[in-house]
Formats: structure tokens, C-alpha cells, sequence
């Protein structure tokens, strides 16, 4: 996956999505991995945005995502 440097507040990456496109990325990039078998390890990665609070949100997203999907 691609960290939360996705993220439109992020004054480094240029993708441009919201917290919840960010979310719909991962649900489809995680279920396709257990639907294909495929080993996940998650970990943060980006995350220069001035609000913090979205850097949070993205990551545990991503953590919350992967427990659901995974076990």
C-alpha cells in the first residue's frame, strides 16, 4: 500500500484524496490480498500533512481495515 501520503492535506504527496478515498483504497487493496492470499504487513508510512489530525485518522484507518479484513 501506499501510506497516507495519498492524503489531499499532505504538502508532499500530490494524489489528492480525502480520508475516506484513502479508506476505499486500502478496503480494496486489503481484500484483495486475503482474496488472493497474498501477505500484508502494515506499517506507517507518509504523512506530512499540517493537520495532524488527518495523519491519525488515515493511519488508523488502515490499521482498523486490515484487522477486520484479515482476523
Amino acid at each position: 500500500m501506499a501510506g497516507v501520503d495519498v492524503l489531499k492535506t499532505d504538502k508532499l504527496g500530490r494524489l489528492g484524496l480525502s480520508i475516506a478515498g484513502c479508506k476505499s483504497r486500502d478496503r480494496f487493496v486489503l481484500n484483495y490480498c486475503k482474496k488472493q492470499n497474498i501477505p500484508v504487513q502494515v506499517s506507517m508510512g507518509g504523512g506530512y500533512s499540517v493537520n495532524l489530525k488527518d495523519i491519525i485518522n488515515a493511519h488508523s484507518n488502515t490499521f482498523e481495515l486490515a484487522q477486520d479484513i484479515f482476523f
